[in-house]
């Protein structure tokens, strides 16, 4: 072989790479130029929480905040995936309020069992015969110094006792991403070592003419911790609408039509004595719900103005 022919025959082996590049260039400038054309929007663009979850009132209806508001560590955060979260506990002011009370004072009195009775007999009469602000007053006052542990063993003691009046509730924001919805309860409590016993996907009344279906699941314990059953029970605020479906969730973001794209979960829990009758924590849910959701709305973005402003 020449030296000339080797020139020739190298640049004859490069045509079919240069003509796949040549290839691939135009099929992404058709498809860049066929996107603005007709546009679609492939990626996402994010639009911002108009309020943060954290600037939610304690008292909201007749449920109040006992917990305080604290920070994930940053690998939970990490996995987490947003920093726009918050993790509340409630309780029904009227209903477990002077429950609340009787159980901080048998915790902190060293009297005896007959004094202890006699002062709760005595906090659970001055309680009923309060306005409602006053029990507010009271509950808060109650717990003012108490730190995250002490508030968690008070939670956990009154959903022990009575599995209604006392619920959990998570909030999380994400936004400019198109994905697989995750951590949600299916998927986490289930790495957490517990199993669901049952699955319902609910309409759940909240008065007033309103309505939205949730997903509800019971869990017990498989770890042989002997850990309480729980109730959960979730759904997701999406581009302006609620869905309670993973796959709606997706199925939304994915709509290549629409240039903006945000997705809020919100989940509620609540301890039951049987994963089997979950009938107390759904209605503590409900009303839980039916108050706070006015407020929690008001920190998802106006789906209407984000879509006719841009």
């Amino acid at each position: 072989m020449t030296q000339t022919q080797k020139p020739i025959r190298a640049i004859w082996s490069r045509i079919p790479f240069v003509a796949v590049v040549v290839v691939l260039a135009a099929a992404a400038t058709a498809l860049n130029v066929t996107s603005w054309s007709k546009g679609l929007h492939f990626k996402k663009e994010p639009v911002p929480q108009p309020r943060d979850f954290h600037d939610l009132p304690a008292l909201m209806g007749t449920w109040l905040q006992i917990s305080q508001d604290s920070k994930l560590d940053p690998q939970t955060e990490e996995i987490l995936n947003t920093h726009q979260y918050v993790y509340r506990d409630f309780i029904e002011v009227n209903q477990r309020g002077a429950d609340l009370l009787v159980m901080l004072n048998e915790a902190n009195s060293t009297s005896s069992t007959a004094d202890v009775a006699s002062s709760d007999a005595q906090i659970r009469q001055k309680f009923q015969a309060a306005s409602f602000a006053d029990r507010v007053a009271m509950i808060q006052s109650a717990i003012a110094d108490k730190t995250p542990a002490e508030r968690g063993a008070v939670i956990q003691g009154l959903q022990i006792q009575q599995d209604s009046g006392v619920v959990q509730m998570g909030l999380t924001y994400y936004t400019g991403m198109v994905d697989t919805v995750a951590h949600i309860p299916d998927r986490c409590y289930i790495a957490d070592g517990y199993e669901p016993n049952s699955y319902d996907v609910p309409t759940w009344d909240l008065g007033n003419g309103q309505s939205l279906k949730v997903r509800l699941i019971a869990f017990d314990d498989v770890t042989g911790s002997n850990r309480v059953p729980k109730c959960v029970a979730y759904l997701f605020h999406v581009n302006g609408h609620y869905e309670s479906d993973p796959l709606g969730v997706r199925q939304t973001l994915e709509s290549l039509t629409q240039k903006y794209g945000y997705y809020a979960k919100i989940e509620l829990m609540s301890l039951v004595h049987t994963s089997s009758n979950t009938d107390g924590a759904q209605k503590s849910m409900i009303s839980f719900l039916a108050a706070a959701k006015p407020q929690i709305e008001t920190c998802f973005p106006d789906w209407e103005k984000v879509t006719h402003s841009n």
